[in-house]
């Protein structure tokens, strides 16, 4: 599928050349940042969105269809926007102007899961695909060499479960973290739900050179119903997920949780007053910049909720209608975005108004 872009490689380009650099340093009082995502600007219009830490643009660019999240290269000279699930594109974005430089579209039989990562060294393409010309749906780690122009398919691994979702890359540089939402779909069925009774979600390990599953965290038989989609590390090292309930709407699971070097899974407790709000749904999972807060969003709900990272207590909510987006800033302090085109300061427990877009934020917020 092929991308468009804006006329913006003079001006917007000139923009990010000045802002990058300063992206690139840690603190000062002059740190500049840069932040991308996808937003529909029109009924079935899609952008790509770079803003600055006070919501202006900076570069922006067409996309064929509805993109989910963004993978941004050691370098961060390179983006990766993938195509929200079922999707068959993944376009690779030059940060600086802002335009395509190669579309990637999975085997026949495949599709994107709207998630993906960079190498240690920017060579290879990780993403996360659904298998499902076999008997029964499966996840998939595609490879994608990205040393040069081609961005060609070199390979796949299994990622031991179905609907694989968000992926990391450990501090070795080497092992891939995946949550597995458990969830079968059937690009047949859209996005239809096919197994819910048999559900399985889990959050594995897995070496990116081999594919050998390292270790595997599942949670008990009774929360078989709670997907786990989304993950962060937080400045210990522990993987944080936050899950999404397929059971009944009355119940009231634990959504956010912790893996540390164990393996095992600590759940977290909401408030008693607080609980309902996250209507058994969240978004994205982000660590501040210190490692020291993790903040996860509900746009189901409208909250932003944040908790400790190392005592692992809830520590507060903002009411965000439609906010999803959340990527660190500094500190302790995130930026948060909304459906409704507004970009929010979280610090402290308060939101600050950044800016309005005239755009619809969608999933997920990263910064360059």
């Amino acid at each position: 599928m092929a991308t468009e872009t804006t006329g913006i490689r003079g001006l917007a380009g000139r923009a990010l050349r000045a802002i990058l650099p300063f992206a690139r340093e840690e603190g000062g009082a002059t740190e500049r940042q840069v932040f991308v995502s996808s937003v529909r600007v029109g009924p079935r219009q899609h952008e790509l969105l770079l803003i600055d830490e006070r919501g202006a643009a900076v570069g922006r660019m067409k996309l064929a269809g509805r993109a989910h999240d963004i993978a941004i290269d050691p370098d961060r000279k390179r983006l990766a926007v993938f195509a929200r699930r079922p999707g068959y594109f993944a376009v690779i974005v030059d940060a600086e102007s802002c335009t395509p430089l190669a579309t990637i579209t999975p085997p026949e039989g495949h599709h994107f899961f709207g998630h993906g990562i960079f190498s240690a060294d920017g060579r290879l393409l990780y993403a996360t695909e659904n298998r499902f010309g076999d008997d029964r749906s499966r996840g998939v780690v595609g490879i994608y060499d990205a040393s040069g122009e081609s961005y060609e398919r070199i390979g796949e691994f299994e990622t031991h479960g179905v609907d694989a979702h968000e992926m990391l890359l450990a501090g070795d540089g080497r092992t891939l973290v995946i949550a597995n939402g458990g969830i079968e779909t059937h690009p047949d069925y859209g996005r239809q739900k096919l197994n819910l009774a048999e559900m399985r979600p889990s959050i594995v390990r897995i070496d990116s050179a081999t594919g050998d599953l390292l270790d595997e965290t599942v949670l008990s038989s009774d929360l078989n119903r709670l997907s786990m989609r989304h993950m962060t590390f937080d400045g210990a090292g522990a993987v944080w997920f936050g899950c999404q309930w397929e059971g009944e709407r009355g119940a009231r699971p634990p959504l956010v949780g912790r893996i540390g070097s164990d393996g095992k899974a600590q759940l977290m407790a909401f408030p008693d007053k607080v609980a309902p709000l996250a209507r058994n749904y969240i978004g994205s999972v982000v660590a501040s910049r210190d490692g020291s807060t993790i903040a996860t969003s509900s746009p189901i709900g409208g909250q932003v909720f944040f908790w400790d990272a190392t005592s692992g207590d809830f520590r507060d909510v903002v009411a965000l209608p439609d906010g999803c987006g959340v990527a660190a800033t500094e500190g302790e302090a995130f930026l948060a975005t909304a459906g409704d085109g507004r970009v929010m300061r979280a610090e402290g427990g308060r939101l600050t108004p950044v800016a309005r877009r005239d755009a619809q934020f969608d999933n997920h917020l990263r910064r360059i």
